[in-house]
């Protein structure tokens, strides 16, 4: 079976559609309400494309909306049709504004040895695909650690090349999985999904660590690497970064350090705009708990449900001084959140031209490259390029100002102060 790896150059073979795609991971049901019941849904999505078109976004990556077996598990045949008629609307709709559209899909490790097992995941992504999927998520549970049946194998590369012939004709798309550390069943699929940026402190040398790791984890498997600094399973950055102005900067910060990476990158809805986590107060004897999921998306207006609903009553409540962080909001904002997530996809698809690289001089862009080239740095930072002339990139997670890699500055997530690089912010600069 074909790999792609890091030695897979531009011009030697067409690189896939995803082999740098930044994917928009959304909840439906959090994040556009078209038909006032207080639930997001899939018209809502689809009436609020243009907001990712104009975030600069590659890829939707639908979660919650399927599991293995033939056919959405969406409730009565009518309920079902309805459904998929306003998902086939959502995919052209996503099409035609270049958009892609992935899925989650869930299976179970010791399952998928089985071939009744493989073939109705086969059925499952043909399924998808033939209604305008472009890749699917695998995420991969392992039931038989809890079950006391033996699973330490995980997910043999017999396995996947069965599922990849069955699926030869869709060559072009997407398959990848969310793995742990050590999971064995790693490297079997285009794309590993890896959790450590998501779990690691705002601390340089943990976060180099957790980068190298999964680099070299890669490049060992030949697979490419998908970068998640958010999701379901962990708080949102901004709280797990300390809260208010210090958390937002920190996250700010780490998103110039995400998308400079080589790989697939995943942003968690809402993530562009420096959310928080929803403390739950209502909860008893759980004081202090975070709520489990997202809370509805902010779009625009002074009061809640800001532009998610035309119902007051929303699924779940939005807090009512996030005025400041809605879209409408930010996108008034030369200085905000959002405005630096769309400088950076931006310049992710625009440097090579303004920096003056490309074909034209036979040299690669600043972001073409997929080797991470360490610097040296200060207690407390970190510096990397990309390959060689690439972009660069430096991280201050100390509490002092440093000075900044030669190179001349590009992008910043918070202002330089004095030429010198602030406490808990990055910048990307381009080579002298």
């Amino acid at each position: 079976m074909r790999r792609w790896t890091e030695q897979d150059a531009p011009g030697q073979e067409r690189l896939p559609w995803w082999w740098d795609a930044t994917h928009y991971a959304i909840d439906v049901r959090l994040f556009a309400d078209s038909d006032g019941d207080g639930v997001g849904d899939l018209d809502g999505l689809r009436n609020r494309l243009g907001y990712l078109e104009l975030l600069g976004i590659d890829t939707v990556w639908l979660t919650g909306v399927a599991m293995t077996g033939v056919g959405p598990n969406i409730g009565e045949p009518r309920q079902a049709a309805a459904i998929l008629e306003s998902f086939e609307h959502l995919t052209t709709a996503a099409h035609d504004c270049d958009l892609r559209v992935t899925l989650d899909i869930g299976a179970d490790i010791s399952d998928l040895r089985q071939p009744r097992a493989q073939q109705e995941l086969v059925r499952t992504l043909r399924f998808w695909t033939d209604r305008g999927v472009d890749g699917f998520r695998l995420a991969l549970s392992r039931r038989g650690a809890y079950s006391g049946v033996p699973d330490a194998e995980g997910l043999d590369p017999e396995t996947s090349r069965a599922i990849r012939a069955a699926l030869a004709e869709e060559s072009d798309r997407l398959i990848g999985s969310l793995v742990e550390e050590q999971q064995s069943s790693r490297g079997v699929w285009d794309v590993d999904f890896n959790r450590s940026l998501a779990e690691a402190e705002f601390e340089a040398g943990e976060i180099r660590e957790a980068i190298s790791k999964e680099l070299a984890a890669c490049r060992e498997f030949g697979t490419r690497p998908g970068w998640l600094v958010s999701g379901r399973s962990t708080p949102r950055q901004v709280t797990r970064y300390g809260g208010g102005e210090l958390g937002r900067a920190r996250a700010q910060a780490m998103s110039l350090v995400t998308l400079a990476l080589p790989g697939v990158v995943c942003i968690d809805s809402g993530e562009e705009l420096g959310l928080p986590e929803v403390i739950d107060s209502d909860a008893e004897n759980r004081p202090g708990e975070l709520v489990g999921a997202r809370v509805p998306m902010p779009w625009e207006g002074n009061e809640p449900p800001y532009g998610f609903s035309a119902n007051p009553t929303s699924c779940l409540p939005v807090p009512a001084d996030w005025r400041e962080l809605t879209v409408e909001a930010q996108l008034e904002s030369a200085d905000s959140t959002l405005s630096l997530y769309r400088q950076e996809l931006e310049l992710k698809r625009t440097a090579p031209a303004e920096a003056g690289v490309g074909e034209s001089s036979g040299t690669a862009g600043l972001f073409d490259e997929d080797t991470v080239e360490w610097y040296g740095a200060p207690s407390g930072c970190l510096a990397f390029r990309r390959g060689v002339g690439g972009v660069i990139c430096a991280l201050n997670t100390s509490e002092q100002r440093v000075p900044l890699p030669p190179g001349e500055l590009l992008l910043s997530s918070t202002p330089l102060v004095d030429g010198q690089l602030p406490p808990n912010s990055a910048v990307w600069l381009t080579a002298n």
